[in-house]
C-alpha cells in the first residue's frame, strides 16, 4: 500500500492531520445542530418539556417574587377592587374571578403549587418547611 502523496504533503504527521480534523469537525457539529435545533420541532418539545419540568413553573420563586412581587400584586388587586366598588362598576363574575385570582395568589404565598398539568401525576400540596 502507498502513501498518498498529495495528503502527506498537506498533513505530514497524525498530530497535524487530527488537530485540523478537531478543528473543522467541532464548529461544523455544532452548527449542523443549531440548523437542526431551529429548522425542526425539536427545539420546541425539547422547550416544553423543560418548562414543564420546572417546579417553579408553578409555585413561587423564593426571595423577591414571594416576599416582594406577589404581595405587590394582591395588594393592587384588592386596591382596585375597593375603587370598583366604590364605583359600582364591578359585576358578581368579576368579583368572583377577582377572588379565585387572589385565592391562587394565597396559594403561591403559602408554599403552595397552583397549574399543576394533570399528566405530571403531581398533587397540590404544601411544600416542606425547609423548601419556605
Amino acid at each position: 500500500m502507498e502513501p498518498n502523496k498529495t495528503l502527506l504533503d498537506i498533513f505530514p504527521s497524525l498530530g497535524i492531520f487530527t488537530a485540523v480534523g478537531l478543528l473543522v469537525a467541532i464548529p461544523v457539529g455544532i452548527l449542523a445542530g443549531l440548523y437542526h435545533m431551529r429548522r425542526t420541532a425539536a427545539f420546541a418539545a425539547d422547550a416544553a418539556v423543560q418548562t414543564e419540568s420546572n417546579p417553579y413553573m408553578y409555585k413561587a420563586i423564593p426571595g423577591k417574587e414571594r416576599e416582594v412581587f406577589i404581595p405587590i400584586w394582591i395588594l393592587t388587586l384588592r386596591a382596585l377592587s375597593k375603587v370598583l366598588d366604590q364605583q359600582k362598576t364591578i359585576t358578581t363574575e368579576d368579583r368572583e374571578e377577582m377572588e379565585h385570582i387572589l385565592n391562587k395568589a394565597n396559594a403561591l404565598l403559602e408554599g403552595q403549587y397552583v397549574g399543576l398539568p394533570k399528566r405530571m401525576g403531581v398533587r397540590r400540596s404544601s411544600v416542606t418547611e425547609g423548601d419556605k
